[in-house]
């Protein structure tokens, strides 16, 4: 080992990530992949969240230790004495809080000690915080905020005074070795039936209205009517999937579209895809659909919001279209289909991108150097 390497060695901590979604979606994911990438540099992780989460079946299964914490009306007292136990007890030094609820009492658990571990709070959504004492006060009493883009630091910077030397944008790393670029399993593409010859566009994500999923089957509808052979392949579930079938049915879409549901392989599902399209309207940040399906070389096209701009640059990674915007989509779309070597341009910028700035081991670096920092502050 060189000089260089040993100045480069970093004292191992113990740190707790709260969470008290019970939910499977972007956020619940990035907790998990964080802790298990911080745990892979010799950090010892802990979770705590409700037992009959997502959250915590998951990362049990992935060998986190993980604590039930069941968050919820008079139950909050009950996580706010096991919180401040486990901290105790754990020797916990970064305590990293994530929802609004287990926040809350994550915040009041840690000032009830007289041995305070670091406190760390991560905001993944771009949804506007509410400006009001008691939000401005969850803000500014932890040491550092993680947000998930430069455009949610922005908001609080905003909204709530937050200072912007507390404020740091680390976007959700991905695994470039994982969703490397592929080949379409033939088998199958064949299985989902589109007409022959299709040009699949895809989309992935939580089926909720303001990702735009009724948008792009307006502009998928345009395509059609304009003779072109386009398919849509949509992966996720969730409480929107009845007015989606029921648009499909209205718009006679029903042999151009396949809902396949949540699917946990999802660079094969990706692969089937020819373009990506994430037409969400609301409360994004970087979303990990978008770097995954830059990383494996796909074109393309998201709404400018949020997040979104930091990684899709019009005519280098991909193309941008005005939220609830079918129109706009649609022309989109059609140029990604009908102009092949722009399309293969922007897959390769766009892994490039990927892997310079947006790979696990960037975020994990990133998160490490931050603990270090408010350790020595």
């Amino acid at each position: 080992m060189n000089p260089r390497q040993k100045t480069e060695i970093r004292k191992p901590k113990t740190v707790l990530h709260t969470e008290s979604s019970r939910g499977w979606g972007g956020q619940e994911r990035r907790i998990m992949a964080e802790a298990l990438a911080m745990q892979a540099r010799g950090h010892t992780l802990l979770l705590a969240c409700h037992p009959r989460s997502h959250l915590y079946s998951r990362a049990t299964q992935a060998g986190l230790a993980v604590h039930p914490l069941p968050f919820g009306g008079w139950g909050n007292l009950r996580a706010f004495w096991r919180l401040r136990r486990l901290l105790q007890l754990a020797k916990v030094e970064v305590l990293n809080t994530h929802s609004s609820l287990d926040s809350w009492v994550g915040v009041l658990a840690w000032k009830s000690l007289a041995n305070r571990p670091l406190l760390v709070r991560t905001r993944h959504l771009s949804t506007p915080v509410s400006v009001n004492l008691p939000t401005r006060w969850l803000y500014h009493t932890p040491a550092a905020v993680i947000t998930t883009s430069a455009d949610i630091r922005l908001q609080l910077m905003a909204r709530l005074a937050v200072p912007g030397s507390r404020l740091f944008p680390i976007p959700t790393g991905i695994d470039p070795g994982y969703f490397a670029p592929r080949p379409p399993d033939p088998s199958r593409r064949q299985s989902l039936g589109f007409p022959p010859q299709s040009y699949i566009f895809g989309t992935m994500s939580v089926l909720r209205s303001w990702k735009g999923h009724l948008y792009l089957l307006e502009a998928l509808k345009i395509l059609l009517n304009q003779g072109c052979r386009a398919a849509l392949l949509l992966v996720g579930d969730g409480p929107y999937r009845a007015v989606i079938e029921e648009r499909l049915v209205k718009l006679a879409l029903t042999p151009y579209v396949r809902l396949v549901g949540y699917q946990d392989d999802v660079a094969q599902w990706l692969a089937l895809m020819d373009a990506f399209v994430f037409p969400s309207y609301a409360h994004e940040g970087v979303p990990q659909a978008v770097l995954q399906a830059l990383a494996m070389e796909k074109p393309v096209i998201a709404s400018q919001i949020g997040g979104i701009p930091e990684v899709i640059m019009p005519g280098r990674t991909g193309l941008l279209t005005p939220p609830r915007d079918s129109l706009a989509l649609a022309q989109a779309m059609r140029e990604i289909m009908h102009h092949g070597e722009l399309a293969q341009g922007l897959g390769r910028q766009g892994r490039r991108l990927v892997s310079e700035r947006f790979s696990l081991e960037k975020m994990a670096s990133a998160v490490e150097g931050l603990y270090d920092k408010i350790c020595k502050a």
